[in-house]
């Protein structure tokens, strides 16, 4: 799948967005292509990439290796007169051949993973598990808690106190005059 833009005269503002919703159509249909592929989108991407660039000199021969790639992955025999297009092909089949195998190997963990997931039960939020404590308790639950005027234990003296305490027992200084 090779696209390439050809120069194009811009006569008003609406050709510059025009390519842009080309493009943009183009990846929504090569979105739903990959999406059906056995390889990951990162493989795809980066074989067609190689692909492309090696061949940039024979186009016709890289649209033909990418359609011979596309034709592999969907399962048909990849068959071509063009012996560029073979041999690029051929070249990658061994790699697309284990990356097929890595890709079926990540999907069924997934949907190992997905269906691990729906039977395991659903863990909970904090705020779900204190209503969940919070609905279970009793009024005889409760014990009752006296009130601090009911039980008042005397702090002790604080330092101030406690010198004005001492200063107060010393015997004061008699006079030295007898009267």
């Amino acid at each position: 799948m090779l696209v390439t833009i050809t120069e194009h005269k811009l006569s008003h503002k609406g050709d510059i967005i025009a390519p842009f919703y080309l493009l943009r159509s183009l990846n929504f249909a090569k979105r739903t292509i990959m999406n059906k592929l056995p390889v990951s989108k990162k493989v795809y991407t980066d074989i067609t990439g190689r692909i492309s660039h090696s061949l940039a000199d024979a186009p016709q021969s890289a649209s033909e290796a990418l359609r011979l790639v596309d034709a592999y992955l969907k399962g048909s025999p990849a068959q071509s007169d063009d012996p560029t297009a073979l041999l690029a092909f051929n070249m990658i089949r061994a790699e697309l051949d284990r990356a097929i195998l890595r890709s079926s190997r990540a999907r069924e963990r997934a949907r190992a993973r997905r269906k691990a997931a729906a039977t395991a039960p659903r863990r909970l939020t904090t705020e779900e598990i204190v209503d969940h404590i919070i609905s279970q308790l009793r009024p005889e639950d409760f014990e009752e808690i006296p009130s601090p005027e009911a039980e008042t234990v005397p702090l002790p003296p604080t330092r101030r106190e406690r010198r004005h305490a001492s200063r107060a027992k010393k015997p004061r200084w008699k006079s030295l005059s007898r009267s």
